[in-house]
């Protein structure tokens, strides 16, 4: 393994670290802030730190410059809107779930791709992508589902996130051909946090002391899962092959449950922790490369999540 590719894929796994305690952020958050008030705020902040990296976002050359900037207005408007019909679906879940619950349902989205790729380019399930559904969905029902038969209030508003993760994660990949990163990104994000704000303030804006009293769950949603975990991204896929991108990137469920043992005292049961293990096997199970199937959807959704920024 060449130094420049281990270093990216210590890059992505730093990245899956923070988007992982990041679901602790958006719980604690979510006890003062309701979703659009936490999103509004913490990918509004996010956005500004992002910006001086329109000083390294040079156009591609490849195409003429108004093809690029259509491509990347239009898709970013697209993607953003997408973008923010995700989050705030996640964190309404989260306010009513378990920061564990919301890492491994929001980490379907993986598996969700290449329904969608097929739907679009009409390309074959491989064995490996019908694998991981069924243990994704074994995994998703010992999750969930309790001793009594119920599930949490907020996995169902979770896994529409993961649903919605999808879909975006195919947009980006059709518009990624001509669009410029960097600026596509930042309009999504953009636009994720605008228009959180202006629901937020339509629905009669946010008071003061419950600004105050999530300050440090925002700050660390903003500055962290957005803006340095999303650079770090950046950075490394220069370098990660999409396969590594894709594995090491679904350790961010894992590192979700740790984080929420950890720092909130989370203590899921015997059953929970054999449906998140379920869960992760199918996540990984999906995208495993095999010989013959670049041309099937299960090589192709690889290379778009691993070109797909998904701040959490």
């Amino acid at each position: 393994m060449r130094l420049t590719t281990l270093r990216a894929d210590l890059l992505l796994l730093t990245a899956a670290v923070i988007w992982g305690s990041g679901f602790v952020a958006q719980r604690l958050g979510s006890g003062h802030l309701d979703a659009f008030e936490f999103n509004g705020l913490r990918f509004t902040f996010g956005t500004i730190l992002l910006l001086p990296l329109l000083a390294f976002a040079p156009w591609p050359t490849h195409i003429a410059r108004d093809v690029s900037r259509r491509a990347t207005l239009r898709g970013g408007f697209i993607a953003g809107v997408i973008m923010m019909l995700a989050a705030n679906a996640q964190q309404h879940g989260l306010a009513n779930t378990t920061a564990s619950n919301g890492a491994f349902i929001t980490s379907l989205y993986v598996v969700f791709v290449p329904f969608l790729t097929v739907a679009l380019h009409r390309h074959r399930l491989g064995g490996a992508v019908w694998c991981g559904v069924i243990l994704a969905a074994i995994g998703l029902i010992l999750l969930g589902v309790q001793r009594d038969f119920t599930i949490n209030a907020g996995d169902p508003w979770v896994l529409v996130c993961a649903v919605l993760w999808a879909v975006h994660v195919v947009t980006v990949g059709f518009f990624s051909r001509d669009a410029e990163p960097i600026r596509f990104s930042l309009i999504q994000l953009g636009m994720t946090g605008l228009g959180s704000l202006v629901t937020m303030f339509a629905q009669g804006g946010v008071e003061l002391a419950a600004i105050d009293a999530a300050k440090w769950a925002l700050l660390y949603a903003a500055v962290l899962p957005v803006a340095a975990a999303f650079t770090l991204q950046v950075i490394a896929q220069r370098h990660a092959p999409p396969t590594h991108t894709a594995l090491i990137l679904s350790l961010e469920s894992v590192f979700g449950m740790i984080c929420g043992i950890v720092f909130l005292a989370e203590r899921p049961t015997a059953q929970q922790y054999a449906g998140a293990a379920l869960m992760l096997a199918g996540v990984v199970v999906s995208q495993w490369p095999r010989r013959g199937d670049r041309d099937s959807n299960g090589a192709e959704s690889t290379l778009e999540i691993a070109s797909d920024p998904q701040p959490r």
